[in-house]
């Protein structure tokens, strides 16, 4: 009975951690970062914060059809002969695709923390012209993007996984695995 639930289990999480191993390992290669600020400092915004935003988007939609070969398999197991690790290999990717596929709160789809629309707002700031104080620098703080100078909110969203190279060691590696690459804390007021 032991040995099934420990199966189960280990089918369970390579099929949960599968799909976000991309978004946990492409972003942090050398070539992919550059421009950015060093985690956790605020991200100014500018061409290497879009870009970086546009990358992640793409890496996070591809990673869905990862969870499609842990479902794949455990069905195709599940057809010839019960097992516990297929069984949690089914479950799991079925979980993980469903999460992905479930609206957010305003029915976006899919629910990505890199939608079209937040990096077209912040494409807005990066090339709009703002007067809240004599020199506006704009970065993306964890709760908004604020000015640096002025500290004025431009926009209050939280920021989501950079793929910047962490500190926080394994801590924050499970956090981002947990996360799936959306913002820690939520935003502070939600922005059309």
């Amino acid at each position: 009975m032991l040995m099934s639930v420990l199966l189960f289990i280990l089918g369970l999480l390579i099929s949960i951690i599968l799909p976000r191993l991309p978004l946990l390992i492409f972003p942090r290669l050398r070539a992919m970062h550059g421009g950015l600020e060093p985690f956790p400092s605020p991200q100014p915004i500018d061409d290497h914060l879009v870009a970086q935003l546009l990358i992640l988007r793409t890496i996070w939609n591809t990673s869905f059809l990862l969870a499609l070969i842990p479902l794949f398999i455990g069905f195709a197991i599940l057809q010839n002969q019960p097992g516990m690790i297929a069984f949690g290999l089914f479950i799991g990717s079925g979980w993980t695709i469903l999460s992905r596929v479930m609206p957010t709160t305003n029915f976006s789809f899919p629910n990505t923390p890199y939608s079209m629309g937040l990096i077209e707002q912040i494409n807005e700031l990066r090339v709009g012209d703002f007067s809240c104080c004599n020199n506006p620098e704009l970065a993306w703080e964890v709760t908004a993007v604020r000015c640096r100078n002025c500290r004025v909110n431009h926009l209050k969203v939280a920021r989501p996984d950079l793929g910047r190279v962490r500190t926080d060691g394994m801590v924050g590696r499970i956090r981002l695995l947990l996360l799936d690459g959306f913002p820690l804390v939520v935003s502070e007021n939600k922005n059309d």
